[in-house]
């Protein structure tokens, strides 16, 4: 079971496309919780709620349907259209070897977070979520730039309120960054965070003029913290070097041939390649085999 959140527009389902290329369609099963919305969005405009206020998400319904499948059985759910902020026809879905559960409150309920083997957050620097939500939402939502800034305005409360703290509770919290007179979203700072509640790996491999690691002491759990940084100017060599090395460390999953594009993303250029995406994404991978690998001995044993 593995969580990826965020706020609204950080890059949500870029990342999860890149696990879902990286361990196959066939492995995996992805459960958005946007459509755990208890309200449609004409009826949260007309009682004056966001959707980022757990008073208009079904939790009770989001944590018995991720038990299920956290337990191997399968699930009718509820489906939530964007493209008109209504509600479709339910849909059953059959659990697979990962299940991916992406959204705005996967770490919001202690019952949640208790079901989760990987917790990923997603916290972009502001400027970069604010590009990425309104490029999004007129793109594929149909609304206009004014209209997203508006939105982005009145959501803003709530995100402080209910969607930021939930980083705290995330295994792995990855930041992007634009570095200093960059303009290319292909060339993207990355900062990963890991908390202490996983023994740090060796990151040693993966060391290169592009790439840094060091340990910070404090936080929550056994292990110290571990950050790892990533160079958006990381060159075409350096970078496939890097995304080998971590493949070659994958646990068992190395043994299955790598994915030739990772780390693709959109943008108003159209379809591009991000190293640094590419390489959280593996980062991201490699923990979640880990796991898997883990509890495969476990059911061995």
């Amino acid at each position: 079971m593995v969580a990826v959140g965020g706020d609204s527009g950080t890059g949500k389902s870029t990342l999860c496309a890149g696990l879902d290329s990286i361990f196959g369609r066939d492995r995996i099963v992805e459960i958005c919780l946007d459509d755990y919305h208890a309200l449609d969005r004409a009826q949260r405009k007309l009682v004056g709620l966001t959707a980022l206020n757990p008073r208009v998400n079904n939790f009770a319904a989001m944590e018995e349907d991720l038990w299920q499948l956290a337990h191997g059985n399968r699930i009718t759910k509820p489906v939530y259209d964007h493209s008109d902020g209504t509600f479709g026809a339910p849909e059953e879905v059959k659990p697979r070897d990962i299940v991916i559960v992406h959204g705005l409150f996967p770490l919001y309920t202690r019952a949640l977070r208790a079901l989760f083997d990987v917790t990923v957050w997603l916290a972009p620097q502001l400027e970069l979520k604010v590009a990425w939500k309104i490029q999004r939402d007129m793109k594929q939502r149909g609304y206009a730039e004014e209209e997203v800034r508006a939105e982005i305005a009145k959501r803003q409360p709530d995100i402080d309120a209910f969607i930021a703290p939930q980083e705290r509770f995330a295994d792995l919290c990855v930041t992007f960054s634009r570095p200093v007179g960059e303009t290319d979203h292909a060339r993207l700072n990355a900062r990963i965070v890991k908390s202490g509640r996983f023994a740090p790996l060796n990151y040693s491999h993966f060391a290169s003029r592009s790439t840094s690691l060091r340990e910070i002491s404090g936080g929550e759990g056994p292990f110290p913290r571990t950050i790892i940084e990533l160079d958006g100017d990381v060159d075409d060599a350096v970078a496939a070097d890097v995304q080998d090395t971590i493949w070659q460390n994958m646990g068992s999953r190395h043994h299955a041939g790598r994915p030739v594009r990772l780390g693709t993303f959109s943008d108003a250029r159209g379809e591009r390649v991000s190293h640094t995406l590419a390489i959280s994404q593996l980062l991201i991978a490699r923990r979640v085999c880990l796991v898997l690998d883990q509890l495969a001995q476990t059911v061995a044993a």
